[in-house]
């Protein structure tokens, strides 16, 4: 029993890696709630335990000073509900990251996670092939995704976040192949996860993918021979043979596959001038302008970005398509500076434990070692994700960024302590992960019973099942009165069910409800178009021309370049006709 609650922390570590990844990667709060209670609970469990002394603390140090700042900044930003989902993927991502260094701090344990990750990879290969071979929206666990064709997205909704989870996952599985200490048949079963875990990222279609994978794979061989250098000189230049032609293997299957994809051929063909993030990007820097120094606040986007959108982007803008220029946005100058900073601190620290470790190989005869090929691992890794991050959101997808986190964490303490030594123990450590694991912990018990009845509102209203929608809702609110969106789901199951209600004046009490719903959600979202022009829709419907106007007009204010709302608009212009063909039934 004692062994059991020794290993919970890191069983429910990687139970909750495994859910996100299974829950769409967790992109709807509904979805990640569930691994944040997880390592919230793993994080509470391992405070009450002996944490080791960490004798380099400058990127934790690093770590506290960032999120600090970012965790206020969200805290007091304009819309609460917008900035819940960022105080919760920054506390779940402390959490990983936390759990990393302080805790998970053995090989055995840090192997542990990386093998889950690589599983994970080829869960994801194996869902991709299906997807690319039928051309069909498969999906595990009864999941639906948009229509994209032979586009590969594995258990995740895009290609773009499958992309990303696989640049991590492939990286490392080739350092744990090429570096590691343990058995041939490991060593054999992470190569071949590698080669899934590509092939899976070529069927994702993703351009930036794609280009950022082939940069993590020069910076993989680069510190590989760099390794191979400080730590067999001897044999350098077999190690140099050898990578390079791993490299080029790995490019040659590359090309196959995009020899065979014809779609895939003519994406990586579209030259960056024709894609549509520059001008999501020319949007974000809006953004910033309106406040550079502490930035705009969290979840603010998703309204700036319309608000500044330009007019070839007719899509929603939800995310800037560039973490960097989202987070200078939202966060500003002090953020970025943060951000900068604490990127700097892990890349040195990986890089001085990279050569340290290396060298040290000289005194053994072991080819390969635990600790270098996590750190090439991560290193790699990390270069992957932060290339891929000046290109989309991946670092806003909760299942990519808690393995960025265990990326992190493994750069800021790179050492591997051994086995069955006692760590000299550090009160100080035990504190912060009490305190962490009790603030998420009651967080997502708070926001958990809200959430889960407005996604059973949203599927149900998609399902035109729109009484069960409003009941739906309405628990949800009682539950949580503060999300918006819970009252566009109400106030849409409303207006759907005043069409199928034979009676006018039930038809019209039914709309004025709707007509109240949507009002509750501007109050929580006064910037939300789509509450603004439902609202609009359901007075049209009752008669009240003037009110419908001003929210039409508030609506066209918060997004001007959208062509669907002047075509609304002007819907509701032709009510205002005395003709007979307008008349309101």
């Amino acid at each position: 029993m004692k062994t059991v609650f020794r290993h919970l922390p890191l069983i429910l570590f990687l139970t909750a890696l495994s859910m996100c990844q299974a829950l769409t990667g967790g992109t709807r709060p509904v979805l990640s709630l569930p691994a944040y209670t997880l390592l919230a609970v793993a994080t509470l469990l391992a405070g009450r335990v002996k944490v080791p002394r960490l004798e380099n603390a400058k990127c934790l140090t690093a770590t506290g000073v960032l999120f600090a700042y970012l965790l206020a900044r969200a805290v007091f930003s304009p819309l609460p509900y917008l900035a819940r989902a960022d105080i919760l993927l920054m506390l779940g991502g402390l959490a990983v990251y936390l759990l990393t260094v302080l805790v998970f701090v053995t090989a055995r344990q840090r192997l542990l996670v990386v093998y889950v990750l690589l599983a994970l990879g080829g869960v994801h290969t194996l869902v991709s092939v299906v997807q690319a071979a039928q051309g069909e929206d498969f999906m595990l666990f009864g999941f639906l995704r948009p229509t994209m064709g032979a586009r590969a997205s594995g258990l995740l909704i895009s290609p773009n976040h499958l992309a990303g989870f696989m640049e991590i996952a492939g990286v490392m599985a080739l350092s744990v192949a090429w570096w590691s200490g343990r058995r041939p048949a490991v060593k054999i079963g992470a190569g071949y996860l590698a080669l899934c875990c590509y092939i899976g990222l070529l069927l994702s279609q993703s351009r930036g993918g794609v280009l950022c994978a082939v940069f993590s794979l020069l910076v993989w061989t680069g510190l590989t021979l760099r390794a191979s250098y400080l730590g067999k000189p001897h044999r350098f230049d077999r190690a140099l043979i050898l990578g390079v032609g791993a490299v080029v293997v790995l490019f040659g299957i590359g090309g196959a596959v995009i020899a065979t994809h014809t779609e895939l051929q003519e994406r990586l063909a579209t030259t960056l001038a024709r894609d549509i993030r520059v001008v999501n990007w020319q949007a974000a820097l809006d953004q910033f302008r309106l406040a550079p120094v502490f930035g705009t606040g969290a979840g603010t986007h998703l309204y700036l970005g319309r608000l500044f959108r330009r007019p070839e982007l007719q899509f929603d803008p939800m995310h800037a398509h560039n973490d960097y220029l989202e987070l200078l946005a939202e966060y500003g100058l002090v953020g970025a500076a943060g951000l900068a900073a604490f990127l700097a601190l892990h890349a040195a620290r990986g890089l001085r434990a990279l050569r340290e470790t290396a060298r040290a190989l000289r005194t053994t005869d072991a080819a390969g070692d635990d600790s270098l090929a996590l750190h090439i691992g991560a290193l790699a890794a990390f270069a992957a994700l932060a290339a891929h991050s000046a290109l989309d959101f991946n670092l806003h997808i909760p299942g990519n960024a808690l393995g960025m986190a265990f990326v992190f964490g493994l750069l800021a303490r790179p050492e591997i302590l051994p086995e069955t030594a006692p760590p000299a123990t550090a009160a100080h450590g035990r504190a912060p992960l009490l305190a962490l694991g009790g603030t998420l912990l009651a967080l997502t018990l708070l926001a958990w019973p809200g959430e889960f009845f407005t996604e059973r509102a949203r599927v149900r209203l998609r399902d035109e099942k729109y009484p069960a929608a409003i009941a739906s809702a309405t628990r949800a609110l009682r539950l949580d009165p503060w999300n918006p969106f819970t009252c566009f789901y109400l106030g849409e199951a409303l207006r759907f069910q005043a069409e199928l209600e034979p009676v006018y004046a039930n038809r019209q009490a039914q709309r004025e409800a709707a007509a109240l719903a949507y009002t509750h959600g501007l109050r929580l979202f006064p910037q939300d178009e789509n509450l603004l022009v439902r609202r609009g829709q359901v007075l049209d419907r009752l008669k009240r021309f003037d009110e419908a106007e001003a929210s039409y007009q508030a609506a066209l204010a918060a997004d001007p370049q959208l062509k669907i709302l002047s075509e609304l608009y002007e819907k509701h212009r032709a009510l205002l006709d005395p003709a007979p063909s307008a008349t309101v039934p």
